[in-house]
């Protein structure tokens, strides 16, 4: 910002009072317009930030739909599993013998909100959204680490199950394998009914910010 000095002498207290003034307006235009164009600036960072945002979300949302279809599948299939496997510890035979595991997670994406982040976009955004957001993305990492969690263990978690995936003949198995088997799949089924907890809340999450934010 320049401040020129008067085009010409200053004789009396009234031209320097009208010089002073006009500078002293100028100025505070030149402020006014400066912290205009800012909110301008930041206005418009924010109505990106936010419309990045739900559309991840609504992104988010879709992809929890399908990971919800193949828990619940994973589920039926435990269930099952350990129904054969107490009927087998019981000296009894099922009737169609046939152990089945598999696990499928795909993770979440929380690339927008770090980038509203890191670009200070969210420091001026109203106290009240920060906070919804962040309890959408909060409890996403929770469940995504919570699903990745079962991913990575399985093969230990699930070892037994998946040795035996496919075989139809119950009697290969040895009390010790029956128990081991039902440990196996009793945990599994454990964690994948917590997740489903989990993404429960999520989904309340998902819901309400897309409604409300």
């Amino acid at each position: 910002m320049d401040v020129h000095p008067p085009h010409g002498p200053i004789r009396s207290w009234k031209d320097f009072t009208l010089h002073l003034l006009t500078i002293t307006i100028g100025l505070l235009i030149a402020l006014a317009l400066e912290a205009a164009v800012q909110s301008l600036h930041h206005r418009h960072m924010v109505a990106d930030a936010r419309v990045n945002l739900l559309r991840e979300i609504a992104e988010n949302h879709t992809l929890y739909a399908e990971n919800l279809r193949s828990l619940q599948t994973n589920l039926v299939q435990l269930e099952q599993d350990i129904d054969q496997l107490r009927d087998l510890r019981a000296s009894k035979t099922p009737e169609h013998f046939e152990l089945q595991w598999s696990f499928g997670w795909d993770s979440y994406s929380d690339s927008a909100w770090k980038s509203a982040r890191d670009s200070g976009a969210l420091g001026y955004m109203r106290p009240e959204i920060i906070k919804k957001y962040s309890e959408v993305y909060g409890q996403q990492t929770f469940v995504n680490e919570a699903g990745v969690g079962i991913l990575f263990d399985q093969g230990k978690a699930g070892a037994p199950l998946l040795v035996m995936k496919d075989r139809k003949d119950s009697k290969e198995l040895s009390p010790g394998d029956i128990q081991a088997l039902l440990l196996s799949a009793a945990e599994l089924d454990g964690r994948v009914k917590q997740l489903l907890l989990f993404m429960a809340v999520l989904e309340e999450d998902y819901t309400a910010a897309l409604q409300h934010l």
